[in-house]
């Protein structure tokens, strides 16, 4: 990725990022979960963008980040639909002075039910790797009709 920051310089630019506003800004703020700190949770590139799941004391995120595919600019606020191999996914664009340019799905705004990092890091991660994963396909209606011939003691034709 020419000119880019790596995986793990990207995700030490976010993390330090929304470190600094869960210490400023967003300090005691109520919709903060105690429980939660800030990780990225997972980074995976893919059609030439990175996607992230990211974990905040007040919300859990997937983020689209810069890759090697041309970036196309926004007005902040702008939404994008995406199509992911799992379905289609509206973003919002925004850009911050720390990392650039981003877009971000929200999943939990406020994320109070998590109990433990450990457990917002994993739904994180879950979601992040469904996101990227077509849905599987149920059973074809033909297996049912077999197993209803075997149950009534037919052969199958």
């Amino acid at each position: 990725m020419t000119g880019q920051p790596t995986a793990a310089q990207l995700g030490a630019r976010i993390e330090a990022h929304y470190r600094a506003v869960a210490a400023g800004p967003m300090a005691d703020v109520p919709i903060c979960n105690p429980r939660l700190s800030v990780r990225l949770a997972g980074l995976a590139e893919w059609a030439g963008v990175r996607v992230a799941a990211l974990v905040m004391p007040w919300a859990i995120n997937l983020l689209i980040l810069p890759g090697d595919a041309p970036w196309q600019e926004a007005e902040s606020l702008a939404k994008i639909r995406w199509r992911f191999p799992s379905g289609d996914y509206d973003f919002v664009y925004g850009s911050d002075v720390g990392f650039g340019p981003y877009q971000v799905c929200s999943l939990f705004s406020p994320a109070l039910e998590f109990d433990s990092m450990e457990v917002a890091c994993d739904t994180a991660a879950a979601a992040l790797t469904a996101l990227l994963r077509a849905p599987v396909e149920p059973p074809a209606p033909q297996a049912a009709a077999g197993r209803r011939r075997w149950l009534f003691g037919r052969s199958p034709a």
